[in-house]
């Protein structure tokens, strides 16, 4: 009976989530093979850079602060088709790599240049051997506006200046696109007549920005805090091994720390390919970075392992003093995390569809599904994710939290309403408004975890932190699949139905 109640629960829980997730952006965002093919047009009009054969990297790239600022003010729905146009969202950046050659390209959802930087490198092996004509700022304008009347067409001259530098003649533009709320002030660097930088600021035109900066620091304070904590249980893990009695299971503790290392190490590449993108010396082979990342990596990967075997051998060994369930019953707690992962996913998902709805909160968009599964994240990734998040985080606070101020206080409610507390402190607001709200969920969810490894044991709260975050992080990726399967069938079946008639 148990069982069923549960499994009611956790479909019902699903369904409501499904029915209420949170609102996306529309997906306008270029296919990475179309933003590499512009890109590499770019550059050869702009520059005479020809990238033919050589290596490209790209990684999906959003304003990130722009966006939480103007979502905090309540101005980002209205500034939607701004920020697509102006790159602030949607866009990618594009790295080619050759032999000591390295050229980065920002490109917009509708195919604009917004950024780019080409090492000297690159510019002195470039196609073009003639000297350039030297040219206007409108008539750099011209080239930058590839799409006839884009960004670059509405982009406003705001002066130039020249130096010399190493017997080079450096020019630099400066723009700026404006709406009635936010401005983005833009600025095009020419070395020998070639453009070889572009970079832009955005400004919000509001007297409240001041504001919203103190609760960015609130925020980034808080979050350092939580931090601060983890760091901070290590040490107390290892004094607690240290001066309480007690066994403890050694073996399961390093296999906690194995799944660590390998979830760190799951997307060790991909992340390695992303810092090609945000940073790459040219005078460092492709080769090198790889390896210096990967050792990087298994170093991340021993750190983490090594907190969490420390914050784990702690724990278990205070829980098994008090006398509180682990791993026993494994069926029974893999049941019940998996049903309660998703009631609250659906729990918390109906709440907070109801307090948008009255206005109470509100709650950026997301990223459309398309866009994530474009921008190139996977089953691997939200495995990685889930893994270190449930594991260290339910160890660090549940597991050893828990069990140690059991140990001082002898109180339950103690116990679980402080390390929620904390809990909650370690997660970022930034995408509700008010913030309050979003940590207060936390909170709760926090509570919830805290009474399922107090009644069920800690398997439980694990398993059910793993799927709740996994289900999140994964489910724009699976709708879209299903979306990408349902078009190629109707396609199938629409050329068999010509076929047919013919």
């Amino acid at each position: 009976m148990e069982i069923i109640i549960l499994s009611i629960a956790a479909i019902i829980g699903l369904i409501l989530f499904i029915k209420n997730r949170p609102r996306a952006y529309p997906s306008i965002m270029l296919p990475k093979e179309r933003a590499v093919a512009v890109a590499a047009n770019y550059l050869k009009i702009l520059c005479g850079l020809d990238v033919t054969g050589w290596r490209n990297y790209g990684m999906y790239w959003n304003d990130r602060e722009t966006v939480n600022r103007l979502h905090h003010l309540n101005m980002l729905n209205r500034l939607r088709n701004i920020l697509y146009s102006w790159g602030l969202v949607e866009s990618w950046r594009i790295r080619f790599v050759s032999s000591g050659k390295s050229a980065v390209v920002g490109i917009n959802a509708k195919g604009e240049i917004t950024f780019l930087h080409v090492d000297a490198g690159a510019l002195k092996r470039s196609t073009i051997t003639d000297s350039i004509e030297r040219k206007s700022a409108e008539e750099i304008k011209k080239m930058l506006d590839l799409e006839y009347g884009g960004l670059w067409s509405t982009a406003k001259i705001t002066g130039e200046g020249k130096r010399e530098e190493d017997f080079s003649d450096i020019i630099t533009y400066w723009y700026t696109v404006e709406s009635d709320e936010i401005r983005m002030k833009l600025s095009v660097q020419t070395q020998d007549n070639r453009v070889v930088r572009i970079l832009s600021e955005s400004e919000i035109l509001t007297s409240t920005m001041s504001q919203v900066i103190q609760q960015e620091f609130r925020d980034s304070a808080l979050n350092l805090s939580g931090f601060v904590g983890s760091f901070l249980s290590t040490i107390a893990g290892v004094l607690l091994l240290i001066y309480v009695e007690g066994q403890h299971d050694t073996m399961l503790s390093l296999f906690i720390a194995l799944v660590i290392v390998v979830a760190v190490l799951l997307t060790a590449v991909d992340d390695i390919s992303m810092s090609i993108v945000n940073a790459f010396d040219s005078r460092l082979s492709v080769k090198s970075v790889y390896l210096i990342g990967i050792v990087s990596s298994i170093m991340a990967s021993i750190a983490y392992g090594s907190m969490a075997f420390i914050t784990s051998l702690a724990g278990m060994k205070l829980a098994l003093k008090q006398s509180l369930v682990l791993f026993s019953n494994s069926f029974s707690q893999i049941s019940v995390g998996i049903s309660l992962a998703m009631a609250t996913l659906g729990l918390f998902a109906i709440i907070f569809k109801v307090l948008e709805s009255r206005d109470i909160v509100r709650i950026s968009p997301e990223l459309s599904d398309r866009s994530i599964f474009l921008s190139g994240f996977r089953l691997k990734q939200c495995l990685s994710i889930s893994l270190q998040s449930s594991i260290i985080e339910e160890t660090i606070f549940r597991l050893l939290g828990i069990s140690t101020l059991l140990w001082f206080f002898n109180n339950e409610l103690i116990a679980v309403v402080i390390t929620s507390i904390l809990w909650a402190f370690l997660h970022q607001g930034s995408g509700y408004n008010p913030a309050w709200i979003r940590w207060f969920q936390l909170v709760v969810f926090g509570l919830i975890l805290g009474y399922a490894f107090l009644l069920f044991g800690f398997l439980a709260v694990v398993i059910a932190h793993f799927v709740h975050n996994f289900i999140l992080l994964y489910m724009p990726i699976f709708n879209y699949r299903l979306q990408l399967n349902h078009e190629s069938r109707h396609i199938n079946d629409s050329k068999l139905s010509k076929s047919f008639s013919e």
